[in-house]
């Protein structure tokens, strides 16, 4: 239906930017840091097969309808950019955008798990809340 598809597209866009954010999390000073960027990046990348894979099996093609938006969990282009600019507040600066993108994703994908019908979206939908909920977790551990 209407409500999948928007939310598979707005996950994917989301994702899509979120990735862009964690590959820059190879220059974070803290090696724990470095590690969780990598696997929420790698996580990232998981999610977007699955997602991708929802809209093959519904033969739509993508369509990106959020380029450029400011969109909530999806950190922007100017956002990406500062932060690869950034000198010695990095690692704060990153899980700042991190932490954004993980608290408020979580919202959306939350709101979708309650609001799809169809099954397959709804556990990729659950998949995701609980991706979130353990990564800002262990955000949370790490001393920055």
């Amino acid at each position: 239906g209407l409500t999948e598809r928007a939310f598979v597209e707005l996950a994917i866009a989301t994702d899509d930017q979120a990735v862009k954010l964690l590959d820059l999390g190879t220059r974070a000073s803290q090696p724990d840091l470095r590690e969780l960027a990598t696997e929420i990046g790698a996580a990232r990348r998981t999610e977007l097969s699955r997602l991708h894979g929802l809209l093959d099996t519904a033969a739509v093609q993508y369509v990106n309808n959020h380029q450029g938006h400011d969109m909530p969990g999806m950190p922007t282009n100017e956002e990406i950019t500062a932060l690869a600019g950034s000198g010695a507040g990095f690692d704060s600066m990153f899980v700042k955008l991190v932490r954004a993108h993980l608290d408020e994703s979580s919202v959306v994908v939350r709101s979708a798990a309650q609001s799809v019908s169809d099954e397959p979206t709804r556990v990729v939908a659950k998949l995701m809340e609980t991706d979130r909920i353990d990564f800002l977790k262990r955000l949370g551990h790490l001393p920055v």
